[in-house]
């Protein structure tokens, strides 16, 4: 890889063969280098590939500004993501994560933190990424000896959510906890049935209301319909199921100015009749 810039002794801008520029890290890379000279891919530790060419001020910017150790202690919380998350997050996480880091260090240092007011509904919803976010608090306190409140967690689980499949925005993971929260206050308001949260059903109905929300927030919907007379079969079955769906569309029409279509309320009427378990039964007389 050839030197196209030097930021500082441990970051440089390179030309791959394949002509593409990239970011890389790498203890000393940049000690007395110049342009024109090869780096070795033995010598990189970390390599940035932005196909947004806009996004190169933002992150030279960074790398320069931050402390290299809190890169490489990011890169670590990053290396635990992938264990426990998987292969498919974004590797520009590792971007977006040392900045925000960087600033909720900074001020707990000045004696100010950032609540959360999400951090339990998050830790509920996403537990496997707020596992990353404790994680990350570890770190930060063994390597940068700065204590960050447990809401912090909450905070990076949302950016590690984001950085999985089509890299949501941390704001649009926010907007998507809190229809998420909307929905089941609704479930356990209407049914009255204490919902059992290590069952497989809830755990299939959380992740169905969290594609929901997704899809509704980028005004999509399910392509396939249902055709009418299965559409009366479910709601004839399934009533009370349905007349939930139905108040929990009403209320994210209302309160989100978005709206649910038909098949996706006979989608969420077949999850609540497994969620509840009283398939179409009147909850009552249980």
């Amino acid at each position: 890889m050839e030197i196209v810039r030097i930021l500082n002794n441990n970051v440089v801008e390179v030309k791959k063969e394949s002509g593409n520029h990239v970011i890389v890290i790498g203890n000393g890379i940049g000690f007395r280098k110049h342009k024109g000279d090869f780096v070795k891919q033995t010598d990189v530790d970390k390599v940035f590939i932005l196909t947004n060419k806009q996004l190169f001020p933002t992150v030279e910017n960074l790398l320069l500004t931050v402390p290299t150790h809190l890169i490489e202690s990011c890169n670590l919380i990053v290396n635990y993501g992938r264990e426990i998350l998987g292969d498919q997050i974004n590797q520009n996480i590792i971007i977006t994560l040392t900045d925000h880091l960087n600033h909720a260090i900074n001020k707990a240092r000045d004696g100010f933190t950032t609540p959360n007011p999400l951090n339990w509904d998050i830790k509920k919803f996403y537990p496997e990424e707020y596992e990353v976010g404790k994680y990350a608090l570890d770190i930060v306190k063994k390597n940068h000896f700065v204590s960050l409140p447990e809401d912090e967690a909450g905070f990076i689980a949302m950016h590690f959510v984001a950085a999985i499949g089509d890299s949501k925005e941390p704001y649009t993971v926010i907007k998507v906890t809190e229809i998420m929260k909307a929905i089941l206050n609704i479930v356990k308001a209407e049914s009255e049935v204490e919902l059992d949260e290590e069952s497989l059903a809830y755990t299939r109905f959380i992740r169905h209301i969290q594609f929901l929300a997704i899809r509704a927030l980028e005004s999509a919907t399910y392509s396939e319909r249902f055709d009418d007379e299965i559409s009366v079969l479910l709601k004839q079955k399934y009533e009370n199921e349905y007349v939930i769906a139905e108040k929990i569309a009403a209320t994210i029409l209302i309160d989100y100015n978005i709206h649910i279509s038909s098949s996706e309320k006979l989608y969420m009427t077949m999850h609540l009749a497994s969620l509840l378990g009283k398939r179409g039964a009147n909850y009552e007389s249980s």
